[in-house]
């Protein structure tokens, strides 16, 4: 889990006693766009895995592997390899 998922978590939970603040409502649409982004570059991530399968290509799984984890890790996007 990303450290952005944990903040929402936190900005709907304080959202379900009072009003967020206009501060928390904007930090909750920048923990929402960077969350697509992830939701996003990890499908890509898994179309490609799915790909390289298909094709038996076992150094192109081994690298999707390997970007996943670190944008698991990071949240950061991996680099293309193909």
């Amino acid at each position: 889990m990303l450290t952005i998922h944990e903040r929402l978590a936190e900005l709907y939970t304080i959202s379900r006693k009072r009003a967020l603040t206009a501060d928390e409502k904007m930090e909750q649409q920048h923990c929402l766009q960077a969350n697509a982004g992830y939701c996003w570059e990890m499908a890509r991530l898994n179309n490609e895995a799915n790909l390289a399968a298909q094709t038996a290509d076992v150094q192109w799984q081994q690298d999707i592997s390997a970007q996943m984890f670190e944008v698991r890790m990071t949240g950061k996007t991996g680099k293309r390899s193909k």
